[in-house]
């Protein structure tokens, strides 16, 4: 059953649980059953908090996975399929198979056919954002982007420049610690252009985290299109071989894949005890590798992402009732390990 045919709340009042609170934008919106797009919403709280409900009847949400091998994703899906059979919710689910760029136009169109009220779609292409997100518009279903934010969408996920700011933030104790100063260090910036520049804040933000502590620090950008760890360390190999005068290395990176291949690099350049190297996931492989020791990794943000079908099924349900949504709710974030 797709938006089109109007508001109507489909879930039992009585609240199963509710998910740790975490801030939303001061804008918010519902949805328009006419146009089929998001307007303003003036009457509204200054909260919206994320409550788990038992559907009455059938209920259907889209998900679009970013894909289903990595562990991140992975515990996403899982939160989704838990939230969802906990509420009595029926999933119209397919992978976008990132970094795929022809299987996320055809995930969404097996989406759209099955007309769920909305969609919850975790599209990481920036380059398909718009063409993804038709397909839903012109089907009338509303959707719930994740991550990174896309126009006549609700946003939700933790924000990236949060996350570079605690990856920033790590990498500026380790340096204080152990008496690094702008002088004797350079900063190593690992970007991944195909996610586009919202992802790319969480490597800036951490960037201008660590240059405002060490004013004057000397600054490598690295840019990269590939998601294979093997061809990711090999092309930090490259850029550390074109620096052999880097005496302490901190590095930025936009997630977990991206900061072991540059700490493996390190490490097998010899190079690993004087660097430390942060990522963003939260992800067991990073951790992992923290506890064993040995490594230039000093940690990874997590996103949270157990609980994240806590929040994408309550909201999926008001966005369906008609209920003004924040335009941006924010997931919690914090790093690990905890210091």
């Amino acid at each position: 059953m797709s938006s089109s045919s109007g508001p109507e709340d489909r879930f039992d009042p009585t609240v199963i649980s509710t998910a740790p609170y975490s801030g939303n934008s001061a804008d918010w919106v519902s949805w328009d059953f006419e146009t089929c797009k998001f307007a303003p919403a003036t009457d509204h709280p200054k909260e919206w908090h994320a409550e788990l409900r038992k559907a009455n009847g059938d209920f259907t949400v889209g998900f679009g996975a970013q894909d289903t091998t990595l562990e991140v994703n992975v515990t996403m899906n899982d939160s989704m399929t838990k939230a969802a059979d906990a509420t009595g919710v029926k999933l119209a689910f397919a992978d976008y198979k990132f970094p795929d760029t022809t299987a996320p136009v055809e995930a969404a169109r097996s989406i759209a056919l099955r007309e769920p009220a909305v969609v919850v779609s975790n599209n990481q292409v920036d380059t398909l954002l718009g063409t993804i997100n038709k397909v839903y518009s012109d089907a009338c279903i509303p959707v719930v982007q994740v991550v990174t934010a896309s126009e006549g969408t609700v946003l939700f996920g933790p924000s990236n420049p949060d996350m570079g700011a605690l990856e920033g933030q790590r990498l500026v104790d380790h340096a204080r610690s152990h008496n690094w100063t702008a002088e004797n260090t350079t900063l190593f910036t690992t970007f991944f252009s195909p996610a586009g520049p919202e992802v790319a804040k969480r490597a800036s933000e951490c960037q201008s985290t660590v240059e405002k502590a060490f004013p004057g620090i000397k600054k490598v950008d690295h840019d990269t299109t590939s998601t294979n760890s093997l061809t990711l360390q090999s092309a930090f190999t490259d850029v550390l071989t074109a620096h052999p005068d880097a005496q302490n290395i901190l590095v930025c990176t936009i997630a977990d894949a991206w900061a072991l291949a540059d700490a493996n690099a390190l490490k097998q350049a010899g190079r690993h005890t004087n660097a430390a190297v942060t990522g963003v996931n939260g992800g067991s492989a990073v951790l992992n590798e923290i506890k064993a020791g040995n490594t230039a990794l000093v940690g990874t943000v997590d996103l949270g992402a157990a609980q994240w079908g806590d929040y994408w099924v309550p909201l999926a349900a008001d966005i369906a009732a008609g209920k003004p949504v924040p335009a941006e709710i924010y997931a919690p974030i914090k790093m690990l390990p905890q210091a």
